[in-house]
C-alpha cells in the first residue's frame, strides 16, 4: 500500500501529527471493528479492518524512516512576502519600492 492510499483509508490530510494519526486509526477501528459489526456485515468489517491496520502500519513505517529537520526556525515563515523581501528585495528591485524622481532640464 502506498502512502497516499494509507492517508485516504485513515482519512488524513497531507499534514498530520503523530497524535492525529493515532486518533484517526482509533476512530476507524471503532467504526469498522468486526466485533462491533452486525453479524451479516462481519466479513466486510473484517476486510475493512485489515485495510485500516495495513494503512496504519504503512504510515508508522514511513515515520520511522523519515528524516526530521531538527533546527528551530529563527524567524516566523508565515510572512513569506516579508521573508522574501528581507532576503532578496533590496538587490532585486522590489516592485513597491519608492521610485526616484527623474530630474528634468530647466530651461
Amino acid at each position: 500500500m502506498d502512502l497516499a492510499k494509507a492517508r485516504e483509508v485513515l482519512e488524513l490530510g497531507v499534514d498530520a501529527t503523530r497524535k492525529e494519526i493515532h486518533e484517526a486509526y482509533r476512530r476507524a477501528a471503532r467504526r469498522w471493528h468486526p466485533d462491533a459489526a452486525v453479524p451479516d456485515k462481519r466479513p466486510e468489517s473484517h476486510q475493512r479492518m485489515q485495510e485500516i491496520n495495513a494503512a496504519y502500519q504503512r504510515i508508522l513505517s514511513f515515520l520511522e524512516t523519515y528524516r526530521y529537520h531538527l533546527e528551530e526556525a529563527t524567524e516566523a515563515r508565515d510572512d513569506y512576502e516579508g521573508w522574501w523581501h528581507s532576503h532578496f528585495g533590496q538587490s532585486m528591485g522590489w516592485p513597491n519600492r519608492p521610485q526616484r524622481r527623474r530630474r528634468t532640464k530647466k530651461s
